[in-house]
């Protein structure tokens, strides 16, 4: 196998574009501290990737291995073969990484990982069962947001991108920090997004944004999910609906803000305490043991030093152990529920365990979007865990709102699919013919209907 060797463009250095961000040439410093982060190797080209095999549980083989041409994925399942070439990496590497194949001008996601820890390939999040293990499954923008700098999506499709895909691979900056044109033409303080000035919303959505992925996230009216910048709440694009039941979800890759907020530290902070409290993207701590010890005696330095006087406790392995996730395949994560006693705990997660759990936004909307909100979220959420008392909820929910969301296409595709699951068929119809008379350039609409 060979070494694992990942060029990522640094961020604010050489985007795909080859006009390199203007952050470095005053901030050379917070870009270089940015550059150790693994955000800054989200995504790039596939080169140098290791070469491997494997067979999954239900007999499909397949291969990853490099030639003068490129990288290359080969599927063999009951004497079909299918070859594919692999244009992007996506991940840093830290965990693991995936694969992106771009085929007539789309994005298709790799049925297979490679997972550093195991330095071995494994079927990728959501394939563990050999379910359509094909390059099937479409990249969507909200996906891309969270794991590249800038997709250059092509509107009104689910996953069409022009070519090269991306303005910006790995993350930049501006994920964070908001537009840089203004903050160019001015550069002083308060020209540009700095998220610890916010108020506490604002400030936690900028984190959240990628770091909150709750049960689901519903879009207001005329809204996407890419319209979100740093320095607004995601209230004002989007909401985000959880479930404080155990029952659903579990303890996920991307759960972060959760967990935090779950945590004694945070609900005793009045507020204060946030990701940025203990995370420095400019500064990756070169001593993190100790690094992250000072942080936690910032709070608790009276009894904690008397109690854990040694210079090298480990604060975080006892409070803040990595555990299995129940979304991300073969892989841990660091649980920042900050537990005085942390007690064993597996990944599994058994989503109909509950009596009918309920699902609350994680900060309440507009009020004029409450419930509108809130029953799209239970349709959606129920669709996708198998809950029917879910999706009646939402279903029943919606339809007292309806009135007030004649012009809305998200409203009559939410009634189109659950009509279509209760097999009535022409009210089905109906609701997607409408849908798509609302918005006739959105591909899943022109799909529906």
């Amino acid at each position: 196998m060979q070494p694992f060797r990942f060029v990522m463009a640094i961020v604010c250095s050489l985007p795909a574009c080859g006009a390199a961000l203007p952050c470095q040439g005053c901030h050379p410093k917070e870009v270089k501290g940015y550059s150790h982060y693994s955000m800054a190797h989200s995504l790039g080209e596939a080169e140098h990737v290791p070469s491997g095999s494997f067979q999954n549980d239900v007999g499909i083989k397949f291969a990853t291995y490099l030639d003068d041409a490129g990288t290359w994925q080969r599927i063999e399942d009951a004497g079909e073969v299918s070859t594919y070439r692999v244009e992007y990496v996506i991940g840093s590497g830290k965990h693991g990484f995936g694969f992106l194949v771009h085929i007539g001008g789309h994005l298709f996601q790799s049925p297979i990982g490679y997972y550093t820890g195991r330095h071995a390939y494994g079927m990728a999040p959501g394939y563990e069962k050999g379910v359509a293990a094909d390059f099937t499954r479409p990249v969507t923008e909200e996906c891309l947001l969270c794991h590249s700098g800038k997709p250059l999506h092509i509107a009104g499709t689910v996953a069409g991108y022009e070519t090269p895909a991306f303005a910006r691979e790995a993350i930049s900056c501006e994920r964070c920090h908001g537009p840089t044109e203004e903050h160019l033409k001015r550069p002083v303080p308060g020209s540009i997004v700095n998220p610890a000035k916010l108020g506490a919303a604002a400030r936690d959505s900028v984190c959240e944004q990628c770091h909150l992925s709750g049960i689901a996230r519903v879009p207001n009216p005329g809204k996407n999910i890419e319209d979100f910048w740093p320095g607004m709440p995601l209230e004002d694009v989007f909401s985000v609906y959880i479930s404080p039941s155990d029952s659903i979800g579990g303890l996920r890759v991307i759960s972060h803000s959760e967990q935090l907020r779950a945590s004694a530290c945070a609900r005793n902070s009045g507020g204060k305490l946030w990701c940025g409290t203990c995370h420095d993207l400019h500064n990756k701590p070169t001593a993190p043991v100790a690094y992250y010890r000072n942080r936690c005696l910032s709070c608790h330095a009276g009894k904690l030093a008397r109690t854990h006087p040694s210079t090298k406790t480990d604060c975080v392995s006892c409070h803040m152990p990595r555990r299995p996730t129940t979304d991300g395949a073969h892989t841990v994560f660091t649980d920042h529920r900050i537990r005085r006693r942390p007690r064993p705990e597996s990944a599994s997660s058994d989503v109909g365990a509950a009596a009918e759990p309920e699902l609350i936004a994680w900060r309440e909307p507009d009020p004029k979007l409450a419930a509108r909100n809130l029953a799209l979220a239970y349709i959606k959420a129920g669709s996708e865990h198998s809950l029917p008392p879910w999706i009646v909820k939402g279903y029943r929910m919606l339809s007292e709102v309806q009135a007030e969301f004649q012009s809305d296409p998200a409203i009559f595709t939410a009634f189109g699919g659950v009509l279509l699951l209760g097999n009535q068929l022409q009210e089905a119809k109906i609701a997607f013919d409408r849908a798509l008379a609302l918005d006739p350039s959105d591909a899943i609409n022109e799909e529906n209907a």
